[in-house]
């Protein structure tokens, strides 16, 4: 008796907007990112990575435009190493700023806000450089100037609201996002929950791999940072 292959989604809110990103593990380490209007379950579909990613530790920013994920078990002889966290433009792997973790214990991160974010474990150096404003958040010995200790790289005092900075110091989690509640999946299928009942929005189970540049891949080639991807693994081996 054959096993079927495995098929999951797992599912990303914004908490500002009606955006949303499907994640869709299919078999042989194989994934690619989905974006959906909620307003009018319409779907765009954005990258393919055939890596191992951590799919529980995905985030999504608040207003939908960005993505921190986690991969493991790739090429240890790259310049991201084994395992990286990843900052990228939704619904689309290729990086816009990549820390190599080594192993997969300090991996991960979460955003604060739509522009600031903070990764796990030891500061480690972004080896793409193409973040734009968007802002990574440290924390340090608190001083005089800063006595939260949060900071920006560039050693400034981090600018939080009063409650964030609380959050983060207590080490509290953030408020449970309840558009999950609304929506469930199973298998490839996505389903609307109305009045106890399961109405089918999009059956995703038949699809084909996709393995090309995200369309902001090619403004590395204007400037003098490096412009190393994911996806060249892919294209290469």
């Amino acid at each position: 008796m054959s096993t079927p292959p495995i098929l999951r989604l797992y599912l990303l809110f914004a908490t500002e907007n009606d955006r949303a990103i499907i994640l869709r593990r299919s078999a042989k380490k194989m994934y690619n990112l989905i974006a959906w209007d909620r307003a009018t379950d319409t779907f765009t579909e954005g990258q393919w990575l055939k890596k191992s990613v951590f799919a529980e530790e995905c985030r999504l920013s608040p207003d939908g435009q960005h993505l921190i994920y986690t991969v493991a078990d790739a090429y240890p002889h790259t310049p991201a190493t084994s395992h990286y966290t990843v900052l990228s433009r939704a619904p689309y792997f290729t990086a816009l700023a990549l820390f190599p973790n080594g192993s997969g214990w300090q991996s991960g991160g979460y955003f604060l806000d739509s522009t600031l974010y903070r990764i796990h474990g030891d500061p480690v150096d972004d080896i793409v450089g193409r973040k734009g404003d968007l802002s990574q958040v440290v924390k340090g010995e608190g001083t005089k100037d800063c006595r939260s200790g949060l900071r920006l790289l560039n050693g400034q005092p981090a600018p939080l609201s009063r409650a964030l900075r609380d959050q983060l110091l207590e080490g509290a989690k953030p408020p449970r996002d309840t558009a999950m509640d609304r929506y469930e999946t199973q298998a490839g299928c996505l389903y609307r929950l109305e009045a106890g009942e399961r109405v089918l929005i999009r059956d995703f189970t038949e699809m084909e791999p996709r393995f090309e540049p995200a369309p902001y891949s090619t403004d590395a080639e204007a400037d003098d940072q490096p412009n190393w991807h994911p996806l060249d693994q892919e294209r290469t081996r």
